[in-house]
């Protein structure tokens, strides 16, 4: 168990890629922390935003509600998960995707002392972590150049 810390949660991530499995032939998680921030449905924070729209067939992907479970406090909705879970749900996806984003830039802007700007405007990066590299080529393509196309499906 991990040690309470009002400023961070814990998120279950892919620890490496799906095809590493430990000894009974789960795949490799691990559960990393992050800053603690309100998360609206996706999960969407003030800096990064979940958009989980799969390009090659036009669909959006029920967005994940994330509770707080009183104090500040969150609860990992994916502690624990099955091999299906991890392969096969969205919602798991895209947490993986919010929690190696924003664990990642924690750590840049802790080590640098300030906050790091995007090369755009605004203050949010949004992710899709289902549409696929192809679909910068093809038709209906977003155009929102902020909007990195993850494929990781």
């Amino acid at each position: 168990m991990h040690k309470p810390d009002l400023r961070t949660r814990f998120l279950t991530v892919v620890a490496q890629a799906t095809g590493i499995r430990t000894g009974n032939e789960k795949i490799l998680t691990a559960e990393v922390s992050v800053p603690a921030e309100e998360l609206a449905p996706g999960p969407r924070g003030y800096r990064v935003p979940v958009v989980d729209f799969d390009t090659s067939v036009h669909t959006f992907y029920k967005p994940r509600n994330y509770q707080s479970t009183g104090k500040g406090r969150y609860r990992d909705p994916y502690e624990n998960p099955s091999n299906d879970t991890i392969i096969q749900d969205p919602q798991f996806h895209t947490q993986n995707v919010y929690a190696i984003i924003m664990r990642t830039l924690a750590r840049f802007e802790f080590a640098l002392g300030r906050r790091i700007s995007w090369s755009f405007s605004g203050h949010q990066l949004r992710v899709s972590p289902h549409a696929f590299a192809d679909a910068r080529k093809g038709p209906g393509r977003p155009s929102d150049k902020r909007l990195p196309l993850n494929g990781a499906r």
